[in-house]
C-alpha cells in the first residue's frame, strides 16, 4: 500500500482541571509539555454552558505566569493573601465531553489510560477510568428531584470497559480511508499542512519521532466517521466554539496488538473492532434495521499487518482486511419473552420495495465502494 507524509492534526494529551469559586480553568499541553491551551469555563451559569477558548497557545512559562496571576487575583478577591485562590482540581488525558439532564452541565474527563496499540508512530489507548465533575457552582445550583436517577442512568454506560482512542489516528476510519487522505496534490498538501502549523501544535514535538524524511510524525487529518464515534453528542455543544485539539473522539469495540516473527522478521498483527453508535443496543433485543439503513449490532472488523521493525507510514510496509457484520437489514424482531431457544422471527414493517436494504448497501458502498460481497449467515433449512 503506498504512503506518505501525513498532514498534522493535534490533540491536547495532558490536561490539568484547576478550580476557582466562579470558573473552572482547563489547561492543556502536549506530551512534551512544551505547548498549552487553555479553556474558560463559567461556573456562574446554572444551566447554560459556557466556554471561552481564546485560541492563543502558551509556552510552559507562559502557562505558569498565568496561572499564577489567577491565584493572586482570586485570593485578592475572597481576602485571604494566605491562602490558595486557585485550586487543583483533577489531572486527565483527555475529555470526553459534556452532558446535562435536568439541572447544569457535567464535564467527563478520561483519568486513567493503557497504551494498547501502535500503528505508525501513532499510540492507539484503552479508556480506563474516568471523572465526572458538575460545573455550576454550588451557590447558583437550580436541584432538581430527578437529576440523581437520571445521573444513575447516564453512569450505567461503562467507560472503562472497551472504549478506545488516539490523539493523532483517526479510530472511526480504516487504515486504507485514513491512508487515502494523502492523495490530494502535493502542492495542496503542503499548504494544508503549513495552514495546521499555524494554528496547531504538534503533539510529538520533542519526542524523537522522525520519520526518515526527517519531517515530524503527524496525525491524519480528516472528519471522523460518526457512525463509529460514541461521544459524538457529548461534543456537538463545544465543536464550534473550541480549537479542534480539544477534540477528542472514542470509538467503542476492541483493539489489541501481538508481535508475531516470520521467518525471523517482527510483525504487529493488530486487530480494530469498531461497534456502530448507530441503532445499537444488545443482541435480540436490537434486531433488524432502523428508517435510515443503520442496523442493529453491526461492527466493523480490521485487521492491520505491518512491519514491526520500522513504525513509520513513510517506510513501512502496512495491510488492512476489513469486514462488516451487522443485522439483515428489514424490519423484524424476535420475541424473547417466550423464553424458547429460538425464538420466532416477525416483520413488523411491510417493505415490499426494499427500501431500508437499499439505504444499508447506499452507505456500504459510499464508505467501501464496490463490489460488495455478501455472506448470508442464516440457515436455510431447519
Amino acid at each position: 500500500m503506498p504512503t506518505a507524509a501525513a498532514p498534522i492534526i493535534s490533540s491536547v494529551q495532558k490536561l490539568v482541571l484547576y478550580e476557582t469559586r466562579a470558573r473552572y480553568f482547563l489547561v492543556g499541553s502536549n506530551n512534551a509539555e512544551t505547548k498549552y491551551r487553555v479553556l474558560k469555563i463559567d461556573r456562574t451559569e446554572p444551566k447554560d454552558l459556557v466556554i471561552i477558548d481564546d485560541r492563543h497557545v502558551y509556552t510552559q512559562q507562559e502557562v505558569r505566569e498565568l496561572l499564577g496571576r489567577l491565584d493572586l487575583g482570586n485570593r485578592t478577591k475572597m481576602g485571604q493573601k494566605g491562602s490558595s485562590g486557585l485550586f487543583r482540581a483533577v489531572s486527565a488525558f483527555g475529555v470526553v465531553g459534556f452532558v446535562r439532564f435536568l439541572e447544569g452541565y457535567y464535564i467527563v474527563l478520561i483519568t486513567k489510560r493503557r497504551k494498547m496499540a501502535d500503528i505508525g508512530g501513532h499510540a492507539i489507548y484503552k479508556v480506563e477510568d474516568t471523572n465526572m465533575i458538575y460545573i455550576p457552582n454550588d451557590s447558583v445550583r437550580v436541584t432538581h428531584p430527578d437529576e440523581a436517577r437520571y445521573l444513575r442512568i447516564f453512569q450505567n454506560v461503562d467507560l472503562s470497559s472497551n472504549f478506545y482512542f488516539s490523539y493523532s489516528y483517526d479510530l472511526s476510519h480504516s487504515l486504507q480511508y485514513n491512508l487515502t487522505v494523502l492523495r490530494m496534490p502535493l502542492e495542496m498538501l503542503k499548504s494544508e499542512m503549513t495552514q495546521n502549523r499555524q494554528e496547531s501544535f504538534d503533539i510529538f514535538e520533542d519526542e524523537g519521532l522522525i520519520t526518515q524524511g526527517g519531517s515530524g510524525v503527524f496525525g491524519i487529518c480528516s472528519e471522523p466517521y460518526m457512525k463509529y464515534v460514541w461521544n459524538g453528542e457529548l461534543l456537538d455543544i463545544i465543536k464550534s466554539t473550541v480549537h479542534r485539539d480539544w477534540l477528542l473522539y472514542i470509538i467503542h469495540g476492541f483493539c489489541g496488538q501481538s508481535k508475531l516473527l516470520i521467518y525471523g522478521r517482527p510483525v504487529y498483527v493488530t486487530l480494530i473492532a469498531r461497534r456502530s453508535s448507530k441503532f445499537a443496543g444488545t443482541r435480540f433485543l436490537k434486531r433488524g434495521a432502523n428508517c435510515e439503513g443503520d442496523v442493529a449490532n453491526e461492527v466493523e472488523t480490521e485487521q492491520i499487518l505491518c512491519d514491526a521493525s520500522v513504525m513509520s507510514f513513510t517506510a513501512g510496509s502496512y495491510s488492512s482486511y476489513v469486514q462488516v457484520r451487522g443485522s439483515v437489514p428489514l424490519y423484524w424482531s424476535q420475541d424473547i419473552s417466550t423464553m424458547m431457544p429460538k425464538p420466532p422471527i416477525t416483520l413488523d414493517q411491510a417493505d415490499p420495495f426494499a427500501h431500508v436494504a437499499a439505504l444499508h448497501f447506499d452507505q456500504m458502498f459510499q464508505r467501501f465502494g464496490s463490489p460488495i460481497i455478501i455472506l448470508n449467515l442464516v440457515k436455510q433449512a431447519v
